[in-house]
């Protein structure tokens, strides 16, 4: 822990990021080889963090796999509890319409792999806490910001006593209900779906062979994702009044509705833990930047889970963000100008946008309960299934891996030769 005494001077960074989770640390992480100084302000001691939620996985991109290991921390992550992804099989519960993805088609080990948020979290913060010129505030909750001038101003409580940081740049990476973005006057567009995404680890009969599987129903996608020693991770979207009802039903009366929701596929499905909820929603920040203000991960984006991708944006946000502040840096530029920080936003806003409508597309295409738009679907997903080149380009896009356009994507850390 770091930090100026009670009525010294601001104590000067390159950078401030606001949120220490995991596209806050990636940030940080990202910069450690850089002669870059960074404070971390993190409100939440590690164990109080959502992502030390034992229930929540997400599913890495080979395209973030390769951001982590640039950032030196997949083989501590791998090191856990993880699951490589194989292969995914996607369906519409309604029709005929079938389509399957392998790592083999596109030329790859895995299309990715499944890890426990706390462990990809753990691993970033470890890193970043060892950073000689990263310093952590946690938990630290930040009270004002001033941004006149060449420097912004942040005026934090830790342990009780007061604390002011300065920097040319403070990076909100504080979730889906920035506090930042809120301060910044940063205006969003979305809308939320009415539905609850249920988790929970799930037990099935047959193996996964490291496939993933997602079937579209009217009420939502429910996907089973793999896990280690032959478990799977449930993400169900559902109405979110059903949700509730889900979650007040014992292990067997639930296994047996997500037996019929699932089906057979992989045998008999058994709960394997404790269940839980969250609301899904859209919403997508009008800019991603302000005076001496960044945005990334869901403080500029929420998408629907069923790509699985949020996380995954998040981490090519604050690898792109991290390779434009390195740059900028090198050529003597402000790290807060608006230069600088369109350069950011123009390089990933149509990947964002991109993503969040396609997600937001495909969910309204098959809640829709149009027998002729049914066909349709099926006879779309058909048509990709068997087309090489296409259904190549779509998943080599999902996986972030085309065109690989900044360092860390590349798999190379920044700092290095």
């Amino acid at each position: 822990m770091s930090g100026n005494p009670s009525g010294g001077d601001p104590r000067p960074y390159d950078l401030i990021v606001i949120g220490g989770g995991m596209v806050g640390a990636a940030v940080a992480a990202a910069l450690a080889p850089t002669p870059l100084r960074v404070a971390v302000v993190e409100a939440r001691p590690p164990e109080g963090q959502p992502a030390r939620d034992g229930r929540r996985v997400s599913a890495l991109t080979a395209g973030s796999v390769r951001i982590l290991r640039a950032l030196g921390v997949w083989e501590q992550v791998r090191g856990g509890d993880t699951e490589s992804i194989q292969g995914m099989v996607v369906w519409d519960g309604d029709h005929a319409g079938t389509i399957a993805f392998s790592a083999e088609e596109v030329g790859l080990e895995s299309l990715g792999a499944m890890a426990p948020n706390a462990a990809i979290a753990g691993a970033l913060q470890t890193a970043t806490a060892e950073a000689e010129k990263v310093d952590w505030y946690c938990p630290a909750e930040w009270t004002a910001l001033e941004r006149g001038g060449d420097r912004a101003v942040l005026t934090l409580t830790v342990d009780g006593e007061p604390r002011c940081l300065s920097a040319p740049l403070v990076v909100g990476a504080d979730g889906r209900d920035s506090a930042l973005r809120a301060e910044a006057g940063i205006p969003t567009v979305g809308w939320s779906y009415g539905q609850s995404a249920v988790v929970a680890e799930i037990h099935p009969e047959r193996p996964h062979r490291g496939r993933a599987f997602q079937r579209f129903l009217r009420g939502g996608p429910v996907a089973l994702l793999p896990l280690s020693e032959g478990r799977s991770s449930l993400v169900w979207s559902v109405p979110r009044a059903r949700a509730e009802g889900l979650l007040d039903l014992d292990d067997d009366a639930f296994a047996d509705r997500l037996q019929r929701a699932f089906g057979p596929e992989l045998g008999r499905l058994t709960v394997g833990g404790p269940r839980g909820a969250f609301p899904l929603r859209l919403e997508h920040a009008k800019r991603y930047v302000d005076r001496r203000v960044a945005l990334v991960g869901d403080a500029a984006h929420a998408v629907h889970p069923l790509a699985g991708l949020g996380l995954n944006l998040g981490l090519r946000d604050a690898a792109q963000l991290a390779e434009v502040l390195a740059e900028a840096h090198l050529a003597g530029e402000d790290l807060g100008g608006e230069a600088v920080l369109g350069r950011y936003q123009r390089a990933r806003r149509p990947d964002n946008w991109l993503v969040s409508a396609y997600t937001d597309g495909f969910h309204r295409l098959f809640a829709n309960d149009s027998r002729v738009l049914g066909d349709l679907r099926s006879l779309g997903l058909g048509l990709v299934d068997r087309s090489g080149p296409l259904k190549k380009l779509l998943m080599r896009q999902g996986m972030g891996v085309l065109g690989a356009p900044n360092r860390l994507a590349r798999g190379k850390p920044l700092g290095a030769g």
